[in-house]
Parts: structure tokens; sequence; C-alpha cells
């Protein structure tokens, strides 16, 4: 049995980098991927954390990475040697929902890095090798202008940041409003926040409004073009345009609804693992006429057009914190949980 180093879930905090079987003899239509770089993302953090529960131990974690095609697999049109980035969530490329830019919702898709108690799921990329199913719909061939490091944020945050604020933009689109006299308050600067600055600014909207708690966030997301204050003011005190909710936190939505201007757009990504549930009535929305945008990012969709953006900001130098070998994992993920020592985003070296 050939093996690899991979970091695995054992339980609420508590991961481990170590040796697991090797990925082999890829099926039809798989691919087995060499990763040179994979992230650590901030939804790893809710199995991590146990507020997701469900998450089979002996998983191995993870569902941003790029890399290599190491080996394919029958009917496999990618051959080995190509450079690779992943979605976060497998695509088969033909389903309904794939041929209609909703990849997230294809009709076939995992989450990498999430085995259930029943043995349901797929392993995920904090790895040296991974198995990818339906590997033409789910893997994007890099430009060659494109890092593993880029690929990495293009298979998730960097796709998940810009549908977020194109999501309100194209809400917006009936109001008339040139972009430029738009403003836009981000609720959340971490790293898909600053990701959802920076296309908001790619986008044109005038104005973009950092809001975190955490000044390090805000200073950052203001050298990408945001304003630290000032959303209270906005629109002579209407209000903001717009609003883009990263968080995924209760409170978080719940300041959205107050801020953003009657006839506004409440654009939301943020993954609610919580029991709270709505913090507004349908009669608030209605009285406040209200549109609200939310759901996973179909990242497969927007890969290639995100990729051909990526080079127009500088936002993967201000995001990425921390380059480490893998096998600094498990303190990784408790420096991250803790929001210790300015760590934003965390990229792995599997082969370091």
């Amino acid at each position: 049995m050939s093996t690899m180093k991979a970091v695995v879930f054992k339980e609420p905090y508590k991961v481990r980098y170590e040796e697991v079987e090797r990925p082999s003899d890829p099926q039809a239509g798989e691919a087995i991927v060499r990763v040179k770089a994979c992230g650590l993302c901030g939804s790893d953090l809710h199995p991590y954390r146990g507020s997701e529960a469900g998450l089979r131990a002996g998983t191995v974690c993870g569902h941003e990475f790029a890399g290599t095609v190491e080996e394919v697999g029958a009917g496999v049109e990618l051959v080995p040697g190509e450079r690779v980035a992943a979605s976060f969530t497998t695509a088969c490329g033909t389903c309904w929902f794939c041929t209609h830019s909703l990849s997230s919702r294809c009709d076939n898709a995992q989450l990498f890095g999430w085995i259930d108690e029943a043995n349901e799921g797929i392993h995920g990329g904090q790895a040296q090798f991974v198995r990818v199913p339906h590997a033409d719909g789910t893997l994007m061939r890099l430009p060659e202008n494109v890092s593993f490091e880029e690929g990495v944020l293009l298979g998730d945050i960097l796709s998940t940041g810009y549908f977020c604020a194109k999501n309100a933009l194209t809400m917006l689109a009936d109001s008339n409003i040139p972009p430029a006299q738009l403003s836009v308050a981000v609720i959340g600067c971490g790293p898909v926040g600053l990701c959802a600055v920076a296309s908001a600014r790619m986008l044109g909207f005038g104005q973009i409004f950092a809001i975190d708690r955490v000044q390090s966030r805000v200073d950052t997301a203001v050298k990408l073009g945001a304003q630290s204050q000032g959303y209270e003011t906005a629109n002579d005190g209407r209000g903001v345009d717009a609003v883009l909710e990263v968080v995924g936190a209760y409170e978080a939505l719940k300041l959205s609804f107050e801020i953003v201007r009657m006839g506004g757009v409440v654009s939301s990504v943020g993954v609610h693992a919580h029991d709270k549930g709505f913090p507004v009535s349908p009669g608030q929305c209605y009285d406040k006429n209200v549109t609200f945008k939310s759901g996973r990012c179909p990242a497969r969709s927007l890969m290639s057009e995100v990729s051909q953006l990526v080079k127009t900001t500088d936002v993967v130098r201000h995001i990425i914190s921390h380059r480490v070998p893998l096998a600094a994992a498990a303190e990784m993920y408790e420096q991250f949980e803790a929001q210790k020592d300015g760590i934003l985003k965390v990229v792995f070296d599997p082969w370091a």
C-alpha cells in the first residue's frame, strides 16, 4: 500500500498530520492530483469547532487545492502533468445545474473533505495527493500566468467574494444607477470579505465600506480600496445600496438589513451554521423593499471568469498571511480558530 502525508480530522478541536493511504488507480472519470498548494478555509472551522456535526473521524480535511494531474481514469480529457485547480465541490459539468451556471448545486456535487458517519463522501485536499471525481468538470486548467496559490483562491474564496459582489450589482441593475455611484458595505473582512472588497472594486462600485471587529482586517480592506467608516451617512443617510454579508452569523445578517437602504440589496454568502433563524420577518422585508440574494457559490462556473481578473488586483498579496509546511496544520488550525498573530489566510505546502 502506498502512503502519503495528510491532515486528518480526529474530533472537534483535534486534527493531526499523519501518514494515510495514498489514492491510486483512478476509476472512469476520475483523476489523481498531486497537490502543490492547499488552503485552510474559515468553513473548515465549522467541523473543527463541532458546530457542524457529522464529519467522520479519519477524514482528510480541506477543500481548497491546486496542483498537477498525476493519473487519470478512462474517459478523462485532462492529461498527466497539466496544472489544475479544483472547485471546493465536485461538478459533473453536464447536468442541468452545471450547464446553467450553478455548479454548486450539481446533481453529483460532493464537498471535498467531508465523509459522513455513514461513510458517504470524499476525502479533502490538505494532502499530498487527492482523488477527484468528475475530473473534467471539477478541475480547471490553470492559465500559465496563474500560480498554484492563486489557483487555491480561485477554487473557493476569490470566486465566493466575486459571486457575492456580482449578485449585488446584478440585483441593482434595474435602479439605473451607474456602478460608480453605488455604495456597498462588506460585513466581515476575513479572507472571503477581503475578496469581496477586491471584487466590488473590480466591478466598479463607487464606495466600499469595510465592517469588522478586528481593526487589522479593516486596515487590510482599506489597502484594497475600502473605507473604514462612513456607511451610516451613505446616500445622504438613506443607507448603503448593497450589503455583502460573508460572516455567517445571525448578528451580521441582522446588521445587513439595518444598514441597507430601502430598495437595496443584501447579498449573503456566509455559512449560517446556527439555529437562530432569520433576523427579519417577511413583513419587514416588504416594508423596506429589500432584495435578498443568498446561496453557495458556484465556484466551478465562475473560475474561468475570475481567473481573468485575478491579475488585476493585489488581493493575493494582502490575503495570504502564512505560507507553511502542511506538517504545521494542527498549529495553524489552533491559531486560526483563536485569531492569533495576525493570521488571515494560510496556504500549505504539502511537500515542504
